[in-house]
Protein backbone atom coordinates (compact mmCIF):
# COMPACT_ATOMS: atom_id res chain seq x y z
CA UNK A 1 0.00 0.00 0.00
CA UNK A 2 2.90 2.31 0.98
CA UNK A 3 4.43 1.51 -2.67
CA UNK A 4 0.87 2.35 -4.06
CA UNK A 5 0.59 6.00 -2.30
CA UNK A 6 3.85 6.56 -3.56
CA UNK A 7 3.38 6.26 -7.00
CA UNK A 8 0.48 7.89 -6.97
CA UNK A 9 2.24 10.62 -5.27
CA UNK A 10 4.65 10.75 -7.45
CA UNK A 11 2.09 10.91 -10.63
CA UNK A 12 0.84 13.72 -9.14
CA UNK A 13 3.80 15.42 -8.66
CA UNK A 14 4.75 14.57 -12.43
CA UNK A 15 1.76 15.75 -13.99
CA UNK A 16 1.27 18.80 -11.81
CA UNK A 17 5.16 19.75 -13.39
CA UNK A 18 3.37 18.93 -16.63
CA UNK A 19 1.22 21.40 -16.04
CA UNK A 20 3.50 23.83 -14.88
CA UNK A 21 5.59 23.76 -18.11
CA UNK A 22 2.40 23.59 -20.48
CA UNK A 23 1.06 27.01 -18.68
CA UNK A 24 5.18 28.54 -18.92
CA UNK A 25 4.79 27.94 -22.81
CA UNK A 26 1.79 29.33 -22.90
CA UNK A 27 2.51 32.76 -21.21
CA UNK A 28 6.13 32.58 -22.97
CA UNK A 29 3.59 32.34 -26.36
CA UNK A 30 1.50 35.48 -25.23
CA UNK A 31 4.53 37.18 -24.50
CA UNK A 32 5.84 36.65 -27.79
CA UNK A 33 2.84 37.64 -29.48
CA UNK A 34 2.65 41.26 -27.43
CA UNK A 35 5.98 41.95 -28.01
CA UNK A 36 5.64 41.45 -31.67
CA UNK A 37 2.32 43.80 -31.74
CA UNK A 38 4.37 46.09 -30.31
CA UNK A 39 7.04 46.46 -32.59
CA UNK A 40 4.57 46.47 -35.38
CA UNK A 41 2.58 49.38 -33.36
CA UNK A 42 6.03 51.04 -32.93
CA UNK A 43 6.61 51.02 -36.60
CA UNK A 44 3.58 51.85 -37.45
CA UNK A 45 3.97 54.88 -35.13
CA UNK A 46 6.80 55.70 -37.00
CA UNK A 47 5.76 55.32 -40.38
CA UNK A 48 3.29 57.65 -39.45
CA UNK A 49 5.10 60.05 -38.00
CA UNK A 50 7.63 59.80 -41.73
CA UNK A 51 4.27 60.62 -44.13
CA UNK A 52 2.94 63.61 -41.54
CA UNK A 53 6.85 64.86 -41.52
CA UNK A 54 6.65 64.66 -45.35
CA UNK A 55 2.76 66.26 -46.05
CA UNK A 56 4.41 69.30 -43.67
CA UNK A 57 7.17 69.86 -45.70
CA UNK A 58 5.74 69.78 -48.84
CA UNK A 59 2.87 72.17 -46.89
CA UNK A 60 5.58 74.18 -46.53
CA UNK A 61 7.79 74.06 -49.32
CA UNK A 62 4.39 75.04 -51.82
CA UNK A 63 3.44 78.03 -49.10
CA UNK A 64 6.98 79.36 -49.88
CA UNK A 65 6.42 78.93 -53.77
CA UNK A 66 2.69 80.60 -53.31
CA UNK A 67 4.75 84.10 -51.28
CA UNK A 68 7.30 83.86 -53.77
CA UNK A 69 5.18 84.46 -56.63
CA UNK A 70 2.55 86.79 -54.79
CA UNK A 71 5.90 88.86 -54.27
CA UNK A 72 6.89 88.65 -57.96
CA UNK A 73 3.51 89.88 -58.64
CA UNK A 74 3.43 92.94 -56.21
CA UNK A 75 6.88 93.73 -57.54
CA UNK A 76 6.13 93.82 -61.20
CA UNK A 77 2.48 95.74 -60.33
CA UNK A 78 4.58 98.14 -58.17
CA UNK A 79 7.11 98.30 -61.41
CA UNK A 80 4.55 98.89 -63.65
CA UNK A 81 2.85 101.54 -61.28
CA UNK A 82 6.28 103.33 -60.47
CA UNK A 83 6.88 103.78 -64.73
CA UNK A 84 3.12 105.07 -64.94
CA UNK A 85 4.10 108.05 -62.51
CA UNK A 86 7.09 108.06 -63.86
CA UNK A 87 5.85 109.51 -67.22
CA UNK A 88 2.65 111.50 -65.50
CA UNK A 89 5.74 113.54 -64.06
CA UNK A 90 7.30 114.11 -67.38
CA UNK A 91 4.14 115.06 -69.44
CA UNK A 92 3.73 117.27 -66.69
CA UNK A 93 6.30 119.22 -66.72
CA UNK A 94 6.18 119.05 -70.38
CA UNK A 95 3.02 120.49 -70.26
CA UNK A 96 4.61 123.17 -67.68
CA UNK A 97 7.26 124.00 -69.63
CA UNK A 98 5.46 124.32 -72.72
CA UNK A 99 2.68 126.87 -70.25
CA UNK A 100 5.53 128.61 -68.82
CA UNK A 101 7.28 129.12 -72.53
CA UNK A 102 3.92 130.44 -73.43
CA UNK A 103 3.50 132.70 -70.96
CA UNK A 104 7.12 134.01 -70.98
CA UNK A 105 5.83 134.85 -74.78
Amino acid sequence: MKKMFAIFIAMLFVVSLSFAVSGCKKSEEAATKVKEATKEAATDVKDATKDAAAKVKDATKEAATDVKDATKEAAAKIKDATKETVTEVKDATTKLKDAAKEATK
